[in-house]
């Protein structure tokens, strides 16, 4: 007999995310890095991608019924992060879409956003797409810097 999956606890192993992890280890400067906030984001959907394909394959009827409730909670959580960025300051002191690949930061963030378009929360798409634009504005900041 197959156990039933339970969504509140199916992606329990990614509770413990790297916010708690930096604070176990005494790093609480570092979740005031946006640029440590944005790769968490990143990471975030890169995980809850892979383990969406794994439990699809291994419980594909089980999972279609639990997977909404699931990916809203993880979502709102890595949403979560991204507020803690203050965007102003972003711009002037880091340069996030350097360190990671812009198309897998971009990729991640658009499916934000239209994961949220979907389920009309529009003012979360507004803040997220601040984001888009920014990293936007870095991927062709970084293209007329290089085309000379």
């Amino acid at each position: 007999m197959m156990a039933k999956l339970d969504p509140h606890t199916l992606f329990s192993i990614f509770e413990k995310g790297d916010e708690e992890i930096y604070q176990e280890h005494g790093e609480l400067d570092v979740l005031k890095n946006p640029y440590v906030l944005l790769g968490m984001v990143l990471r975030g959907i890169e995980n809850y991608d892979i383990m969406c394909l794994l439990y699809r394959r291994n419980y594909p009827e089980e999972f279609d019924k639990v997977e909404p409730t699931i990916k809203y909670k993880y979502y709102n959580k890595l949403y979560a992060y991204l507020l803690r960025i203050n965007i102003d300051e972003v711009e002037d002191m880091y340069k996030i879409g350097e360190g990671y690949e812009r198309d897998n930061v971009m990729r991640a963030i658009s499916n934000m956003c239209d994961y949220y378009e979907s389920l009309e929360e529009y003012e979360k798409c507004a803040t997220i797409v601040k984001y888009k634009d920014l990293i936007f504005l870095k991927q062709l900041e970084f293209f007329i810097n290089n085309s000379h």
